[in-house]
Parts: structure tokens; C-alpha cells; sequence
């Protein structure tokens, strides 16, 4: 390939001129690996990075007091480099052993209804804006980027759907019910050609800012919560929807094809919330064998 590539860095160097560009957030990568990796192993050859030097890095950065996100995101981006150098035979490997920590990351804080209506009024007092974009959140589940990136087209207002695309997940379509489809129907009227929610500026909205953590603080939702997966995030709003249709008595399934899940065991989380459905499931079971039966019995 031309490039005479030794070094850990080397690999690195190359990983940052193909894949960096190809990557949503490559600053996050260029960061874990000026303080985390280069200065550890950087300068060591590819062929003799062992299973232990991973191993070491990995009780290096833990003393550190990373969080296990963290730890896992650092060795997470040397695996990448390592397999991107065997791929594109810088040297013939074996890939190490990495044995990543556990990582239990998972929000499950939801919003009860007087609590979304708290919030809701806080933020109709604040900004119109902020309040319309989370009621469409807490009415569709979409993600906060899936919401900062739709755009005029992936409304239909005769169908009442809106389009979700380009994300994490495969493509879906989600259903608008009447707060979401006056939000988009709002939004539409008044959009200028680009995104369907913009700034004050007609600018794209990149994340929820300084104004919906506000409105969280002043609701005291997180008042005294020290647990940040017990905290009141925006994405506790996808959280709520998706645990009030559990509740309510929604199948496991059809929650996952809304939440646009890749894998049911990523929904399963919310099905300590349905406790009764499955003996449901069986007594519906039992009544449906019994009823043939019974017309048997009476023929």
C-alpha cells in the first residue's frame, strides 16, 4: 500500500486517514487516543502487541477512575485499529485478547404522567420550541437525533406517519397520534425548506441543550438522584413512551418495531413493567382450546 507501517501509531495514523472520515463523532476517537493509547502503546510494533499488554492497558486507564463506558469505548478503538491493520495486511495478527468490562449503561428511569405534565408546563413557560419537540419525543419514542434530523418529507399527514431513516437501526415508520400530528403539522407550515425543527435561527438542532436541563432542575426531577442512569435525561422521553405502552398492555414486539430496535433483547428491559401479560397469554390460551370443546360436547 506504500506505507511502511510498524507502529501501533503507524496503524493509527493510517486508521484516522480511511476510517476517521467515515465516523460520526472522529474528535471522541482522536481524544481516547492521544491520552489513552498512544502514550501506552504507540510506539510499540504491531506484531508485538500481546494479550497482556492489553491487559495492562486496560488496569492502566480502570486506575484512572474511567467509567466502564469509558474503559470499554479506549479498548473498543485499539480492537478497531488492530483488525483494520490485519485486514489491510500491515502484519499478519493474531488480534489479541480483549477482555472488555461489563458495561450496564442502560437508563430505565421513566416519567410518571404528572411528572411529564410538570415538565411539559415548565418548558411551554420557557420556549415553545423545547416543549413541542418533547411531547413529539414522549408521543413517537424517536431518538433525539432521529427528531434534530427529520425534514419535511418524512411527514405524511395523510397517513399520519412520520418516517424514520438514515439511524441506528433499519429504516421504520412510526405513528402520529393527535399531539404529534399537530406538532408536525405546525412545524410544516411554517418550515422554510430545511429541517423539520430549527433554532430560533433557522439553524439544525444538534443536541438538547442548556434550556431542557433547566426545565428538568427547576421540576426537581433529579433532585437527589446520584445514579446518572436514574437521571432525567432528554432520552427519558423515548424511555416513558416506551414503558406507558408496555403498561398499557402493548406487545413486547410491536414496542421493539417503534423504538426501531435491531435486537427484542434491547426492549426487554421494559418487561418487568407487564407483569400480567404473560398469564394473560395463558388463560386467553386456555380459554380458546376449552371453547372448541365445548361445541364438540354439544354436537
Amino acid at each position: 500500500m506504500g506505507h511502511a507501517v510498524e507502529t501501533v501509531e503507524s496503524a493509527w495514523n493510517l486508521y484516522k486517514e480511511l476510517k476517521l472520515p467515515t465516523i460520526r463523532k472522529p474528535k471522541t476517537d482522536i481524544q481516547v487516543w492521544e491520552m489513552h493509547i498512544a502514550p501506552y502503546l504507540g510506539d510499540k510494533t504491531l506484531d508485538s502487541v500481546k494479550s497482556i499488554d492489553i491487559l495492562r492497558l486496560r488496569s492502566t486507564i480502570e486506575a484512572k477512575n474511567l467509567s466502564p463506558q469509558s474503559v470499554h469505548h479506549v479498548l473498543g478503538l485499539l480492537r478497531r485499529i488492530l483488525r483494520k491493520a490485519i485486514q489491510w495486511e500491515l502484519y499478519s495478527g493474531p488480534l489479541p485478547i480483549f477482555e472488555m468490562p461489563r458495561v450496564q449503561n442502560e437508563r430505565t428511569r421513566f416519567l410518571t404522567l404528572d411528572e411529564s405534565e410538570l415538565l411539559l408546563s415548565e418548558l411551554k413557560r420557557r420556549s415553545e420550541l423545547w416543549h413541542d419537540i418533547s411531547l413529539f419525543a414522549l408521543s413517537t419514542g424517536l431518538r433525539s437525533g432521529e427528531i434534530f434530523n427529520l425534514l419535511p418529507e418524512h411527514i405524511n399527514l395523510s397517513a399520519k406517519t412520520v418516517a424514520v431513516v438514515d439511524t441506528k437501526s433499519d429504516n421504520r415508520v412510526v405513528p402520529l397520534n393527535s399531539a404529534a400530528f399537530k406538532i408536525a403539522e405546525n412545524y410544516l407550515a411554517r418550515n422554510a425548506g430545511s429541517y423539520l425543527f430549527v433554532t430560533m435561527h433557522g439553524n439544525k438542532i444538534q443536541f438538547a441543550g442548556k434550556l431542557y436541563r433547566r426545565a428538568v432542575e427547576a421540576c426537581g426531577l433529579n433532585e437527589g438522584i446520584r445514579d446518572r442512569r436514574q437521571r432525567v435525561v432528554f432520552h427519558t422521553l423515548r424511555h416513558t413512551f416506551a414503558s406507558w405502552l408496555v403498561q398499557g398492555g402493548t406487545p413486547l414486539a410491536v414496542v421493539s418495531r417503534l423504538l426501531g430496535h435491531s435486537d427484542i433483547k434491547m426492549t426487554m428491559r421494559y418487561s418487568h413493567l407487564a407483569p400480567l401479560q404473560g398469564r394473560e397469554a395463558v388463560m386467553y390460551l386456555e380459554s380458546y382450546m376449552q371453547n372448541p370443546l365445548r361445541s364438540t360436547e354439544k354436537k
